[in-house]
């Protein structure tokens, strides 16, 4: 969609966030968010995901290329990927949201592959998974919906060069919603808030 730019923000406070409720859609899955944690490049680290306001890890157990370069995809890398393993990049905490995950590698999101069931595994955080993204040019510029009541609804976020920002609302309407919900993986309603 058209806009001014980056960080140019004529006028506009974080009173003026935008946000949207979208409609569900039973047979649209919602890519969850994902990160990669413990690196020392923002393209490298232990890959953490967040189901229902919680982040948790993936194990490891046959975590390969195929999953890695469904991860590097997800955040806007379309170079390279390397798999990593025996948390190389530390241990996590918390959940272990994922485990025997079986990308084929062309999933748009990881949630979209085959796997045991949020939180089901056989794991402990010394096999959480990691990866590590050889490119970083941006396909799409992740977003997210966050402090809503329910997981389809929340202040729009958007993710340039692996920093989350906002959205104002000069001229925010019910077009710019459906595109953020569809985005999402929505293809039903949208409510511009």
């Amino acid at each position: 969609c058209p806009f001014n730019g980056w960080g140019i923000n004529y006028y506009c406070w974080h009173g003026q966030d935008v946000g949207v409720v979208c409609g569900d859609s039973d047979s649209v899955q919602l890519d969850v968010p994902i990160r990669l944690v413990g690196g020392t490049t923002p393209n490298i680290g232990r890959v953490e995901v967040q189901f229902y306001g919680l982040w948790g890890t993936v194990c490891g157990n046959y975590w390969d290329i195929h999953d890695a370069t469904v991860v590097c995809r997800q955040l806007g890398y379309n170079g390279t990927v390397i798999p990593l393993t025996n948390a190389v990049f530390g241990q996590g905490t918390g959940p272990i949201w994922m485990d025997y995950v079986g990308c084929n590698g062309s999933e748009s999101s990881l949630d979209r592959c085959p796997f045991h069931g949020w939180g089901i595994n056989d794991c402990g955080h010394y096999q959480d998974a990691g990866v590590v993204c050889q490119d970083s040019v941006q396909l799409d510029i992740p977003l997210r919906l966050v402090g809503g009541s329910t997981y389809n609804s929340g202040r729009v976020e958007v993710q340039f060069y692996g920093v989350w920002g906002t959205v104002c609302d000069d001229y925010w309407d019910i077009k710019d919603a459906i595109v953020v919900c569809r985005q999402l993986g929505y293809n039903g309603t949208a409510i511009p808030l």
